[in-house]
């Protein structure tokens, strides 16, 4: 009896370690994680979308400059697909006021998924029957056999080397997207291949039958829980194939009722394509301060976000924008403060 014992005592604490290396060794660490760290019922809006989300809306300037709270359930490349799976992982968690959902990947074909884009959703997510769901749906869409979905539903299998990649490893572990409540913080300036911003025309494109799907499952589910949803197109450069696409995608959100934010053709929305940008595809911190700014202004104006500043239960929000601006000194010499109040004299 004694050997038995000692036995499911090895047994057990080898089943915690496991659990634990596999957790930390897990190589998708992103704004999906750091969304389950957040108190239950303590998030006013929810961000989905890919990496457009997290580089450009800064979780805790919108926070300092409003009181709301933002949760951030991006990953790079997300899926549209994907979309209606992490609303519902939000539900079990959280009862935000709105959702903002970005639409930059509506114009891609689903059998272009990728197993990465998968993994960085799915690998994230808590282990539950909606995290099975969007797997089998993900995977519906590409060429891999039902008998290899295990190694999606157990992402160990994949990842066990992952620690013989010490860069790789290193930056899983020192992942600074933890540090401002989602927000990516990055201060390149795209230089060595000058970005051009679209010349935005009229024209449009049908969507692919499999988004057109997606989107009208999306909107029933929206609308059968009555959930606040604005859909928004980043501030980009987009390929020339893409616009007549997005154009279409934005005229059928609308038709079905829902609100879109198109910000690439609004007047009173500019960005410097010289200086904002840190590639082609994404804002860096400046362009993300004015999109912030802007942004953050509209949802506090527009729906009904409670302003939590100077509440204790709030107090990591504080402390996250105090390490923001911190290491914002640190990292350029200037103070923060001083450009946000720059571009507020500008009309941000």
């Amino acid at each position: 009896m004694k050997k038995l014992g000692k036995i499911i005592i090895f047994i057990g604490i080898f089943l915690v370690i496991f659990i634990i290396v596999s957790k930390v060794l897990r190589i998708q660490r992103n704004p999906i994680t750091e969304f389950y760290k957040e108190p239950k019922n303590s998030l006013d809006v929810i961000y989905i979308g890919g990496s457009n989300a997290y580089a450009h809306f800064n979780t805790t300037l919108a926070y300092n400059e409003h009181g709301f709270t933002t949760g951030m359930l991006s990953a790079d490349a997300v899926p549209l697909a994907a979309t209606k799976y992490l609303i519902k992982e939000s539900l079990k968690y959280q009862k935000p006021k709105v959702y903002v959902i970005d639409i930059a990947r509506i114009t891609e074909y689903f059998s272009m998924i990728e197993e990465g884009q998968i993994r960085k959703v799915t690998d994230a997510l808590k282990k539950s029957q909606n995290r099975t769901d969007c797997i089998n749906e993900l995977l519906s869409y590409t060429s891999v056999p039902k008998s290899e979905y295990i190694n999606y539903y157990f992402s160990f299998f994949t990842y066990h080397d992952f620690w013989k990649d010490k860069n790789a490893l290193r930056a899983n572990l020192l992942n600074r997207m933890e540090l401002y409540k989602g927000y990516l913080f990055n201060i390149d300036v795209a230089q060595k291949r000058k970005q051009t911003p679209n010349v935005w025309t009229d024209e449009e494109k049908v969507l692919h039958g499999d988004t057109i799907n997606t989107l009208n499952d999306l909107f029933k589910y929206i609308k059968d829980n009555n959930l606040n949803v604005i859909f928004v197109v980043p501030k980009r450069v987009f390929g020339e194939v893409e616009l007549p696409l997005i154009n279409y995608g934005v005229k059928y959100i609308k038709e079905n009722g829902f609100e879109v934010i198109n910000f690439n053709t609004l007047d009173d929305f500019q960005v410097d394509f010289d200086t904002d940008l840190y590639n082609f595809a994404h804002l860096n911190t400046y362009g993300a301060t004015k999109y912030t700014l802007y942004f953050s202004r509209y949802l506090k104006e527009n729906y009904d976000l409670e302003d939590h500043r100077g509440d204790s239960k709030y107090k990591s929000w504080d402390m996250a924008y105090e390490k923001f601006k911190h290491d914002y000194r640190e990292t350029t010499g200037d103070n923060f403060e001083e450009l946000v109040r720059e571009y507020k004299e500008m009309g941000y």
